[in-house]
């Protein structure tokens, strides 16, 4: 079968294939051994393996990911497509209103081929995608619906008009093109079609701002990216014995500027978000207390310590494990408190490591560290160290005692709600068994409320609105219908994916209505309280039943027009509504399976 291959390409591709059949459900196995989809199935697997190894460092939650993976035909040499400003991942419903001057706009445009080989073709579909959709007159004047997949043409609608909204703040944008295989060798001709997508694309945009990056990403260096460390354990180095205020519980530390650098950024020196998400305010840019705080780290004279003249940092954790006198180890480290204080020493030490002197900085920074006793004293310090500002109540949601509640309820059923992002995944509990705060809104607000076009389109805003969230947290004590919610999500899901139908696009735009519409059949009504959704059978949704509903929805949602509009339109849920399909019983509707 071709060319004998080298140990790096045999261990990666069992290393890849071992993880993909981690990944899978009992249910997804039986379906793909039944369908003989197991093969083509590996392969869109190695796109979001390849996808969650390059973009390790942005600490993606594997919903994210999923977001971002649009391969599966007519993807133009795109298997994922990954936009940020400022290191923040961008979805549709992202605000970008109080982005600051000067952002940095990173565009990953991936290939993943699970194969031994980097092939010139590649090249030439991104050629074509540079001068169809990174052009954007061409972009904007041209229909490419039949040319290009959904999720794709999406994506590129979304990097168009975040990049023209930033325009005036003279974004620095980098293209980064990566094409990972288990290819062993580069050959010259490939290299070549890579320097010419750099230059076409550069043509294109030709601001000095502007950078074009071509990665290969072969056996070796996936292993060199598997094996590389995520941070969970962090280790703390400090400049003086600390003070113990409890016993393994508290301690009062001061660390060098740098020793706290290095402490909250990666081998990249880039600033490891994860640990700000307990810290509701972001950054708020140059404002008069972190402009004050700019200046002080400016002063190169060094006449008063920094700690002197800055409150200093609050950071939780789940364990402290003092090594010495002045070295810590951190479990899953949260900072709830010194979100500006940390980004300045960041900026300070990232924007003017040019300066003469800075190899001579010996100020420091105080730090308190707490193990607290429970999730709820979690909360009250994350709310009481985020009082000082006007918060809108939408961002504190996960510290709400309903959703403590949600995660010890589940975790009795094996599922693990993931009130701080990527906690679980970090921990190694399996992806199909956590379920995210933003995924959960989503079930909820399909079934519970009829609005899957809100899902669709709302992924991040969906738990804004007062009204709404009162509903379906506050007044819902029912904690089974979280868990039935969760377990309807997961499984419709897995079943669409596994049936080998739907594209990848289709999937991402159907799979909430087939939620709502399987639910109502099985209940036999059009509303769906709490308490109905608490009691429903979970073994009523069947393969097949699914597989029903799921043919009805689509079969609508192609009428309308088949693509992402339509999906998070108004249109398809009220067609749906209008009709008695929802409500007559499974038995009834074989007519409907493909």
């Amino acid at each position: 079968m071709g060319k004998k291959l080298d140990n790096s390409q045999l261990i990666s591709s069992e290393l890849i294939k071992k993880s993909f059949e981690e990944n899978l459900s009992e249910q997804e196995k039986k379906i793909l051994n039944e369908n003989g989809q197991y093969n083509k199935k590996l392969h869109e697997f190695f796109e979001f393996f390849s996808a969650d190894l390059i973009l390790k460092s942005y600490d993606l939650s594997d919903e994210e990911l999923e977001k971002g993976v649009i391969g599966n035909g007519n993807d133009g040499g795109c298997d994922g497509l990954f936009l940020f400003v400022n290191d923040e991942l961008i979805l549709d419903d992202t605000p970008l209103e109080n982005i600051k001057k000067n952002p940095t706009l990173d565009l990953y445009i991936i290939q993943s081929k699970f194969e031994t080989s980097f092939r010139e073709n590649a090249f030439d579909k991104w050629k074509s995608v540079v001068d169809n959709l990174f052009s954007l007159d061409t972009f904007k004047n041209t229909n490419f619906s039949k040319r290009y997949n959904n999720d794709l043409l999406e994506s590129f609608e979304r990097f168009h008009n975040t990049f023209l909204n930033l325009i005036t703040k003279s974004p620095k944008v980098n293209f980064k093109f990566v094409y990972v295989s288990l290819g062993n060798e580069i050959h010259i001709n490939v290299k070549q079609q890579a320097e010419e997508v750099k230059l076409k694309l550069k043509r294109l945009y030709p601001s000095p701002n502007t950078n074009v990056m071509v990665d290969f990403i072969d056996a070796q260096a996936i292993l060199a990216l598997y094996d590389a460390p995520s941070k969970i354990d962090f280790v703390l180095h400090i400049s003086e014995s600390p003070i113990i205020v409890t016993e393994e519980k508290e301690y009062i530390v001061l660390a060098d500027l740098n020793q706290y650098f290095n402490f909250i950024t990666n081998e990249s020196e880039k600033l490891i978000k994860h640990i700000f998400e307990a810290n509701v305010r972001d950054y708020q840019g140059k404002t008069t207390v972190n402009k004050e705080i700019a200046e002080t780290l400016g002063k190169m004279n060094f006449e008063e310590d920094f700690w002197w003249l800055n409150n200093g940092i609050t950071m939780l954790a789940t364990k402290i494990d003092q090594k010495s006198t002045k070295l810590f180890e951190i479990k899953n480290p949260e900072i709830v408190n010194g979100l500006q204080t940390s980004t300045e020493i960041y900026n300070y030490f990232t924007m003017k490591n040019e300066v003469k002197g800075l190899e001579k900085e010996t100020r420091k920074v105080l730090i308190r560290i707490i193990v607290p006793n429970n999730d709820a004293s979690r909360d009250n310090i994350i709310l009481a160290t985020n009082s000082q500002t006007t918060i809108p109540k939408a961002i504190l949601r996960g510290t709400d005692s309903i959703h403590r509640e949600i995660e010890n309820y589940l975790k009795t059923k094996d599922l693990f709600y993931d009130r701080r992002k990527n906690f679980y995944k970090n921990e190694g509990k399996p992806k199909e068994k956590i379920i995210s705060i933003p995924f959960l809104a989503q079930c909820l607000i399909s079934i519970l409320l009829k609005k899957p076009n809100y899902a669709r389109a709302r992924p991040s805003t969906l738990l804004n609105d007062e009204e709404t969230y009162k509903y379906l947290y506050i007044n819902n004590k029912i904690l089974n219908s979280y868990y039935k919610a969760a377990l309807i999500g997961k499984r419709v899901k897995q079943t669409i994916n596994s049936l080998g139908i739907y594209t990848v696009s289709e999937q991402s735009d159907i799979s909430f209505y087939v939620m709502y519409v399987c639910s109502a059949k099985i209940i036999q009504s059009k509303d769906i309280s709490p308490e109905q959704l608490g009691h429903i059978n979970i073994n009523d949704f069947s393969e097949e039943n699914i597989k029903v509903s799921a043919n009805y929805v689509y079969d609508k949602y192609k009428t309308l027009g088949g693509n992402n509009k339509v999906a998070k339109g108004t249109k398809l849920i009220d067609d749906i509504l209008e009709e008695d399909f929802v409500i007559h019983p499974f038995q009834s509707d074989i007519s409907h399976t493909r």
